[in-house]
């Protein structure tokens, strides 16, 4: 199967419509606080609330407005969406140390518990940090209709200690200084990208993020909590960028993932790097929306 490359004519028009217009859907959002085991959970949402929901969940040091274009296009497509910012990370913040993939997950099942979603007609969206939590839900407890990865990472000790000293993700004391340095770094990135990038790098704890990063062991992308019977029978999927671009899921992993969600499961986009989100938001909304069972692949993609 081909690399899914796409572009906004792949696109229903109302979903392309959002892309094209996500700045201002992003202003217009609904944001709330929701409390759940001690933490103020700060989260967006697009679309209509009687909708079918989709949670996305971001990465370490980054916030829900990663998806700031992802969210309004899934919503466009005709689902509620909320993008949630976890724990020590964003808006929320109130890290409790809780860095273990399930321990977050569980925290993330009392969240979602609390928002009152339809559990069996949730799909969640995780990316990178976000994959592996999502990964987990069923081993705390929680069994979506379905989820998403997006570039789970599987990363040995060594390349999670230089994450650590990644200068794209330092902590910033300004919003301003953060914005000038991931702009420089980042020239092709739109504004809008820039900034939540920027602002998630102004947000995040320290302790929460060496944690996470330090404390798991080595990343296998989700696959030993994809392959445990808690999440027998749920529908999962796999979206990677290519390694070349930078993707954390190398080639020698995928055989992995397709035997555990499905040959047709793992969907890599073209060209694409670990947050395609950014650099590819045409492909990477219609590998959602694959996931979703709202696109159908088309015979080169």
């Amino acid at each position: 199967m081909a690399n899914l490359a796409a572009s906004a004519a792949d696109l229903p028009p109302t979903v392309a419509a959002a892309l094209a217009g996500a700045s201002a859907e992003l202003a217009a959002a609904e944001r709330s606080t929701i409390e759940s085991g001690g933490i103020p959970w700060e989260s967006v949402a697009w679309g209509d609330p009687g909708a079918r929901p989709v949670l996305l969940v971001h990465g370490v040091t980054s916030n829900a407005d990663t998806y700031w274009r992802i969210g309004p296009a899934i919503a466009a497509a005709g689902r509620r969406v909320l993008a949630v910012d976890l724990p020590g990370h964003g808006r929320t913040g109130h890290w409790q140390g809780r860095h273990r993939f399930v321990e977050t997950a569980a925290d993330l099942a009392g969240f979602i518990a609390a928002s009152g979603f339809r559990v069996t007609d949730l799909t969640v969206v995780g990316h990178s940090w976000g994959a592996m939590v999502t990964a987990h839900l069923p081993l705390a407890g929680l069994r979506p209709r379905r989820l998403v990865l997006l570039d789970p990472p599987v990363l040995s000790m060594t390349e999670l200690n230089a994450l650590i000293a990644d200068p794209s993700e330092q902590p910033y004391a300004t919003l301003e200084s953060s914005i000038a340095a991931i702009g420089a770094a980042n020239p092709a990135w739109s504004p809008g990208d820039v900034r939540a990038k920027a602002l998630g790098l102004t947000q995040f704890q320290v302790p929460a993020v060496l944690s996470v990063l330090l404390d798991n062991g080595p990343w296998d992308g989700g696959l030993a909590a994809l392959t445990h019977p808690a999440a027998s029978g749920i529908d999962a999927w796999v979206i990677r960028g290519v390694p070349e671009a930078g993707c954390f899921v190398p080639d020698a992993a995928v055989p992995a993932f397709r035997a555990a969600v499905g040959a047709d499961h793992v969907i890599t986009i073209a060209g694409a790097p670990h947050s395609p989100q950014r650099t590819h938001p045409e492909a990477t909304t219609l590998a959602i929306l694959l996931a979703l069972g709202i696109a159908h692949r088309t015979a080169s993609g």
